[in-house]
């Protein structure tokens, strides 16, 4: 499946700007994401959580922070 024919329903959760407080983030508070990859960081920084790239439906990649990401409750 391609991102951009992904629909709603199809999402495995939705994006909170909770940590992530940029720009782009902020625009896409409460939008949902349809991929998520983890990051492995070579010097995290305690507390800061576990780092992610999520992608949401026009194709777009993100890094998000695992305090920002809502997953989708099995149905």
């Amino acid at each position: 499946m391609y991102a951009m024919d992904a629909q709603a329903g199809d999402a495995l959760g939705t994006f909170h700007a909770v940590v992530t407080r940029d720009g782009e983030a902020l625009s896409r508070d409460g939008s949902p994401y349809f991929d998520v990859n983890q990051v492995h960081e070579s010097n995290p920084r305690p507390g800061d959580g576990v780092l992610y790239e999520v992608q949401f439906a026009d194709g777009l990649w993100m890094l998000a922070r695992d305090a920002d990401l809502t997953p989708n409750s099995p149905a």
